[in-house]
Parts: structure tokens; sequence; C-alpha cells
């Protein structure tokens, strides 16, 4: 019976831990959550938009949220070349034309916020993503 316990409570934290709500990382992470406040802040500051695309209720995305994208080496990259900016897909306000066709979806958005230029799709590992990035701002450098 106790080991019945013990299992269903871990269960239970490891899912919570693994699929919670991108609000409290998009807190923890330092995200935009507008579209609008994002473009003013990339505009200003000539940094490209890296805009992560989740849904709810969606495992990749959470996966990709809490096993990549709050590392601290990927954290201090994005923060430091990106102005980082978290939405969720049919929720929150952001231009249709960025409508991706399946999540997660990052997009990385010129300054102007007019073209997107390098697009990754898919949970991608923090090895992958460092990649990811590299590739992204390789392109956004040959603007």
């Amino acid at each position: 019976m106790k080991i019945t316990r013990y299992i269903l409570l871990f269960t239970i934290l490891f899912n919570f831990n693994l699929y919670g709500g991108s609000e409290k990382l998009v807190k923890t992470m330092n995200y935009e959550i507008s579209y609008e406040q994002a473009l003013k802040k990339a505009k200003k500051s000539n940094k490209p938009i890296l805009m992560v695309i989740g849904q709810e209720g969606c495992p990749w995305c959470r996966k990709f949220e809490v096993k990549t994208l709050t590392r601290k080496a990927i954290n201090n990259m994005v923060q430091e070349s990106f102005i980082p900016l978290s939405v969720l897909r049919y929720k929150d306000n952001f231009p249709e034309r960025f409508q991706p066709k399946g999540v997660p979806t990052v997009l990385f958005i010129e300054p102007k916020g007019q073209k997107v230029f390098y697009k990754s799709f898919g949970y991608k590992s923090k090895r992958e993503y460092k990649i990811e990035l590299d590739k992204a701002l390789e392109i956004f450098n040959k603007f």
C-alpha cells in the first residue's frame, strides 16, 4: 500500500514539474508575453525576436521549456542575443502570419517584425537547440 502511494505521489510530482504551465517559466526565464512589447524592444535594441509558440496541454512544449529553455547556458545565450517571447497558439494575440502548423515552434523574427529569417520546429535537447541558436545568429548577422 505504501509503495503504491509513493509511486502515485512521484508520478504526480514528476508530471506537474515537467508539464507545468508556461506562465511560471516565462517569469523565471524573463521572456516577454506580449508580441507588441517584444517588437518595441527588438526595434530599440536591434535584436531579433525569438518567439516560442506553444499550446496549452502540449507535453512536448512543456518538455522543451523545462528540459531546454530553462537551462542556464541556453537562457543566457537567448537573453544576450534575442528578445525572447513566449506565446500560446490559439490563446495569445500575435500576427496571424506567424501561426505555426504545429508546436512547439520557435520563430526567429528580424527586429522590425516583418520577416521570419529562421524557424525551428519540435522538441530539441539543449545541445540540439544550441546548434539552432547558432544557426539563427549566423543567418541574422548576414542580414
